[in-house]
């Protein structure tokens, strides 16, 4: 009677300790689950934006490292040509927001942006805006055709610069007195500080300019159409969790579309 009852006995130890081993599994994956949602919600997150992002980026950035603390984005600003340049000079950002389409193009071309999914984020319009006081008198897209005041105007191969010059090319104007630009912000500081009498801004960047205390006055382009400002994600940041919600965030919360809302953007539907 002794031996069935022995062997029972070793055959409850056996269950038990299988049940005890199962035990530290289970647990050791849930830890694994959660520090795997840890890194996912932490991380450092680069991203390059046209340069009229800049003031909305600010926020954006803000708000976003608020909400994620383990979070570290880093905006570099700039003409979306020179963006563009930088990444076939090697540059990897996760993120690229360009103010149109050819240089979302372009970027598509190299080896980070070959496979990349573009999302339009917001729209933009272009506005000819004059210094305080309107020192060249210039009330109209014609009144360029005669003044030989300074008009600021970026690139040609800058966004706001392509778009500047076909509005130009259309209405038959040659500037007697232009200043060329690398960005548009470079634009806006030129007339706000009275350094051009006129240049080609985004109404963003003169609702940014108006918000600093600048008195400017503008011109609306009524046949310039609203530019588009796509964003998509880099190899690097395809592979990277921190930068995919950061993206998702800013297409698709309520947050990030007010804020690009108050700084005069248009939010893609």
């Amino acid at each position: 009677m002794k031996t069935p009852l022995a062997a029972l006995s070793v055959l409850a130890t056996a269950i038990l300790a299988l049940t005890g081993c199962g035990a530290p599994q289970s647990s050791s994956s849930s830890s694994s689950s959660s520090a795997a949602s840890s890194q996912a919600a932490s991380g450092k997150i680069e991203v390059f934006a046209a340069a009229s992002l800049n003031n909305a980026g600010a926020d954006l950035e803000k708000a976003y490292e608020a909400a994620n603390p383990g979070v570290d984005i880093t905006f570099v600003y700039e003409g979306s040509a020179k963006l563009v340049n930088q990444i076939e000079q090697g540059a990897t950002p996760d993120l690229l927001i360009t103010a149109d389409t050819k240089n979302m193009d372009k970027a598509k071309k190299l080896d980070q942006f070959s496979n990349s999914e573009t999302n339009v984020l917001v729209t933009n319009k272009l506005v000819l805006v004059t210094a305080e006081g309107n020192p060249g008198k210039i009330n109209s897209l014609d009144d360029l055709k005669t003044t030989d005041s300074v008009v600021a105007v970026c690139k040609e191969d800058v966004p706001c610069g392509t778009i500047a010059h076909q509005e130009l090319k259309k209405h038959d104007i040659t500037l007697k007195n232009a200043t060329t630009e690398s960005k548009v912000t470079d634009v806006a500081t030129k007339v706000t500080t009275g350094n051009a009498d006129a240049g080609f801004i985004y109404t963003t960047d003169l609702a940014a300019a108006k918000k600093r205390g600048a008195n400017l006055g503008s011109v609306e382009l009524t046949d310039v159409e609203r530019n588009e400002y796509p964003a998509a994600l880099s190899k690097t940041g395809s592979s990277s969790e921190t930068a995919k919600k950061f993206n998702e965030w800013l297409k698709n919360s309520d947050e990030a579309k007010k804020i690009l809302t108050e700084y005069g953007f248009n939010t893609a539907q």
